[in-house]
């Protein structure tokens, strides 16, 4: 009887065994070369490491900030061993576990509040206020528009005047005016 050589293992066995959180974990960790070529793992040292890097994702860290915690602030005399590097900051930095009811406060709809008559000077109708109001939006709008028109009065030529409304000149003619007229001395 022959004996069979050893096989590797069954790869997409160990694939499917796996969390979506190692996969992506170890995707992060194959990443960190990209950022700092002193983070350069091989796979094999990559899925050693997935796991504990896979434990920050489960605590609610995103990817992005996972990879930021290992690549910022790196020692000034260079890493010596980035498998030792980053398992260390793996286990040393792991953030505290995030409470299921503070990652996702229920927020309760403030009750609708009931239709209210306006005050305002158009014809009688209801609205809905969302504070204190007693006047609609649109009326609001209607009032604040008298009253500025009460202190600042729109002037609009009368019929019988001989008001012609000059013809709009192009911006260039508009500097070129200008200009001229201040090489005249300002009289024009």
């Amino acid at each position: 009887m022959k004996s069979e050589p050893a096989s590797e293992p069954d790869t997409e066995a160990a694939v499917q065994v796996r969390d979506a959180e190692v996969i992506e974990a170890e995707h992060v960790l194959l990443s960190l070369r990209h950022a700092n070529p002193q983070l350069h793992l091989g796979v094999r040292e990559a899925r050693g490491l997935a796991e504990a890097a896979a434990d920050w994702l489960r605590r609610g860290v995103k990817a992005a900030e996972l990879r930021l915690a290992l690549v910022s602030e790196l020692p000034a005399g260079g890493v010596r061993s980035a498998v030792g590097f980053l398992r260390y900051r793996l286990l040393q930095k792991l953030p505290e576990p995030v409470c299921a009811q503070a990652a996702a406060p229920v927020s309760v709809p403030s009750p609708a509040r009931p239709p209210v008559p306006c005050e305002g000077s158009r014809s009688e109708h209801m609205f809905r206020p969302k504070g204190d109001e007693t006047v609609c939006p649109p009326c609001a709008q209607d009032a604040a528009w008298r009253a500025h028109v009460a202190k600042w009065p729109v002037y609009e030529p009368a019929q019988g005047d001989d008001f012609e409304e000059p013809e709009p000149l192009p911006w260039r003619e508009r500097v070129a005016a200008v200009l001229a007229q201040d090489a005249s001395g300002g009289a024009g």
